[in-house]
């Protein structure tokens, strides 16, 4: 017999790892905060506190350190700060992207009327006509 088969939800089913879960906040953060680090970090650390994103076993510090093995910031020495890196930038875009077109599905072909300007060609032909007319209409 076909049906419905309901489980318990399990959250950790997604199995997600806890950098990957932190990586999608930093991102978010990071679009907030029109790509300052030290502020999105602020705002994470504040999280962690409210909500306990990380645990003993992986906290903050291990996913800073994450972040820079894995070339997502570096360190700025000569202005002492922490910069995101183009491959930080292209990840913003990417995820922007997802996040506006990532829902949009494929239609079939249907009929439907779209604005098409006429080409050139075809301007200059019905010019020619409506002046051929007129000129030949003043005679």
């Amino acid at each position: 017999m076909l049906g419905f088969h309901f489980t318990r939800f399990d959250p950790d089913e997604d199995a997600k790892s806890k950098f990957e879960k932190l990586l999608d906040l930093f991102m978010q953060l990071l679009t907030y905060t029109s790509g300052d680090v030290g502020e999105a970090l602020q705002w994470m650390n504040q999280l962690d506190r409210e909500y306990q994103l990380t645990n003993e076993e992986y906290g903050m510090g291990d996913f800073i350190d994450d972040l820079k093995d894995k070339g997502f910031i570096t360190d700025d020495e000569g202005k002492n700060e922490i910069k995101i890196t183009p491959k930080t930038e292209q990840g913003i875009r990417k995820r922007s992207l997802e996040e506006i077109f990532g829902k949009l599905k494929k239609t079939k072909s249907g009929d439907h009327q779209t604005f098409k300007p006429p080409e050139r060609k075809e301007v200059f032909n019905r010019l020619s006509v409506f002046l051929t007319s007129r000129l030949s209409a003043g005679d």
